[in-house]
């Protein structure tokens, strides 16, 4: 069975749309549970509405969030509520293909497999155009090495922490996990508002293997309240860090029970711990004193002090207060070389 979970936050404007491409499913869920995170919009009364209006073709329930705000501690209220074996995440603004749950479901049958998923596009909200045709594509998913799993799937050549921390290769909303594999991993971590969904996927890497198929599963929605905007990059770059942090501490472990990490996955954290920390202090001596300190907090106590210390973050934090940063250049400056 397969239960879909939604966290919404004020979503009224696109709730509806995401709900009913749910309903349109070839293979239904057994269940919708949206998690309302403290809206002001409207949006239990429009999930009530739903509820009556889509049955019988889905069931769909609204629970408050037991947690704090964000969508961490709303997927994972959820998630401890839910009873189906699989767990489909689905953002509130986003739109399920009608084949979603059925290819995803096909390719999960090997044993051992926690976690499924597919292709998905990104288009703008308000006129539709297609911004991203093929967020595999986008992340480099194609080039990966595979092999041929179960029901057409494939499953990356190596280990899946190695492919998955190297970039972003999942969409929330084109993926199914298996619920018993997300309880042992400890649920998303809900000190984490950015980057939290790529944390959870790096632990589930570590406790079995990922099917992938080819198929476009999902449509991304795009407009101005995401919050994977440029304007939380420097957000997303901490939250990057905070789980280089939690998933070296793990590596190091003498037990790391449940998870399993293997050597290669040691060697990596060790290496993307630093450059992860790199990048949350260049990302963030950009966004004023206030977010430097946070991110060299972190980075000094994760064992990086020297680097919170570099000339150039000191340099770019004063010519930002100063007035003399091109913030609009400097986004898209890689770290390396700070």
């Amino acid at each position: 069975m397969i239960e879909v979970v939604i966290p919404a936050h004020n979503a009224a404007a696109y709730l509806r749309e995401t709900l009913e491409s749910i309903a349109a499913q070839t293979r239904p869920p057994a269940r919708v549970t949206v998690v309302d995170d403290r809206s002001t919009d409207g949006t239990p009364a429009l999930v009530e509405a739903a509820a009556r209006e889509l049955a019988p073709r889905v069931e769909i329930r609204l629970l408050p969030n037991a947690g704090p705000p964000g969508p961490a501690a709303a997927r994972n209220t959820a998630i401890r509520a839910a009873t189906a074996q699989w767990i489909a995440l689905c953002d509130a603004d986003d739109l399920l293909l009608p084949e979603h749950h059925a290819a995803l479901a096909a390719i999960v049958g090997t044993p051992g497999t926690v976690l499924g998923f597919g292709d998905c596009s990104l288009f703008e909200s308000d006129g539709g155009e297609v911004l991203v045709p093929s967020h595999h594509a986008k992340s480099g998913l194609p080039a990966l090495p595979s092999r041929p799993a179960a029901a057409g799937g494939r499953t990356l050549e190596g280990t899946d922490f190695a492919a998955m921390l190297r970039g972003p290769r999942i969409a929330t909303s084109a993926c199914l996990i298996r619920r018993e594999a997300v309880l042992a991993a400890g649920l998303f971590d809900e000190a984490m508002r950015f980057a939290e969904d790529y944390d959870l996927f790096l632990r589930l890497a570590w406790l079995g293997r990922f099917a992938f198929t080819t198929m476009q599963v999902a449509r991304k929605r795009v407009h101005a309240a995401n919050l994977s905007q440029e304007r939380n990059r420097a957000r997303f770059s901490l939250g990057n860090l905070r789980s280089a942090v939690k998933l070296r501490g793990i590596a190091r472990a003498a037990d790391p029970a449940p998870f399993r990490p293997g050597p290669e996955d040691r060697a990596l954290c060790e290496a993307m711990a630093p450059r992860f920390a790199e990048t949350a202090l260049y990302d963030a001596s950009r966004g004023g004193f206030a977010a430097y300190a946070v991110a060299a907090r972190l980075a000094a106590g994760a064992g990086f002090a020297g680097k919170v210390l570099h000339p150039r973050h000191l340099a770019r934090l004063l010519a930002g207060r100063l007035g003399l940063l091109d913030r609009g250049r400097a986004a898209h400056t890689p770290p390396a070389g700070v």
